[in-house]
């Protein structure tokens, strides 16, 4: 939904007293994720300085591997090279506090997707008993990185530039050339092209360690903390789920196509009209797509979406990869040549 809607949304929500605790707001920090929450504290608060209102608490990555950490959150829990850059009660002891003009808080969380796995815990506890009167909003560009509870827990607003799922190339194509690969009904060649999967995985992987390694390279010449083993193993794996994301998102993207073609060829059938084309994610390989979709029903064209589902599941439960795209692979009805 456009900035407009999701804020006459939350308009009537306030007006009717039945606003949520927490609204993950999806879309660009510096674009209309941004805007969205000017106005809603526009709403709340009217005309203020909304960076020094006391009533208003923000909260974003300071650490050089861009994690918020448990002492950004606790003063209590701040280590000692945080109690020299950071001063004062943490966010969340804030949060805790009175209002100090009597009316809302507001908790502003930019980029809630890098609150790492202590930070993560901490803040849910709040999240799911929070003091009266007291609203959270999380921005975030990758909403895939949060904890499934915190999600949960949260009304969701997906705004006009959230960031697009898309696959960079050169793994986009490598993954579309396994689906669309001519022999994919032999054991041998399904082990194949799992294992070609894996190893597009497996790249990822290493451009994520690569990237990381770049970015605090470039601040190293920065004042603040060092980046201890633990945080940059947690900001290499953030990085490679945010690409895994992509990669899922790829091969939905080429069986939802599928399912959609399959769903057009019934209703041209039924109504001897076919309406026109049908809209591809992946217009390119509309002819294999097309081909493919006259060799399976539409009930599997949606089992195959399942499936994907599940397996995007299994993978953020951090099981091995490539025993997943095995099963995944044998699960799936591709419509490939001498498919049965």
């Amino acid at each position: 939904m456009d900035v407009d809607e999701a804020y006459k949304k939350m308009e009537a929500a306030i007006e009717a007293g039945r606003i949520a605790n927490g609204y993950l707001v999806v879309g660009a920090l510096d674009g209309s994720a941004k805007e969205l929450t000017l106005r809603i504290l526009k709403l709340l608060f009217g005309e203020c300085n909304f960076d020094t209102h006391p009533d208003i608490h923000r909260m974003r990555p300071l650490s050089k591997a861009r994690l918020i950490t448990i002492g950004q959150l606790l003063e209590s829990r701040r280590s000692e090279a945080e109690k020299k850059r950071i001063r004062g009660p943490g966010f969340l002891d804030k949060i805790s506090m009175t209002s100090f003009l009597g009316g809302w808080k507001v908790g502003i969380v930019e980029g809630a997707d890098c609150l790492n796995d202590t930070s993560r815990n901490a803040f849910l506890k709040t999240l799911e008993e929070p003091p009266p009167r007291t609203l959270f909003l999380l921005l975030s560009e990758r909403p895939e990185q949060l904890l499934p509870t915190i999600i949960s827990r949260c009304q969701r607003i997906d705004l006009p530039d959230a960031r697009a799922q898309q696959l960079e190339e050169p793994y986009r194509t490598q993954v579309l050339d396994v689906l669309a690969g001519d022999d994919l009904t032999s054991v041998t060649a399904r082990a194949a092209a799992a294992a070609k999967l894996a190893a597009v995985l497996e790249a990822l992987e290493e451009l994520a360690a690569a990237r990381v390694q770049e970015d605090i390279e470039e601040e190293s010449s920065n004042a603040g903390e060092e980046v201890d083993d633990d945080a940059l193993k947690a900001l290499i794996s953030s990085r490679y789920r945010e690409s895994r994301a992509d990669f899922v998102a790829t091969v939905m993207s080429w069986f939802r196509d599928l399912m959609a073609l399959c769903a057009s060829a019934r209703r041209a059938s039924l109504d001897g009209d076919d309406g026109g084309e049908v809209p591809l994610m992946n217009e390119p390989r509309r002819a294999v797509l097309e081909r493919r979709a006259r060799k399976i029903t539409r009930a599997q064209a949606f089992r195959n979406v399942e499936a994907i589902e599940s397996f995007a599941t299994s993978l953020e439960r951090n099981l091995p990869e490539l025993p997943l795209l095995s099963f995944l692979i044998d699960r799936l009805a591709f419509g490939a040549e001498g498919w049965l």
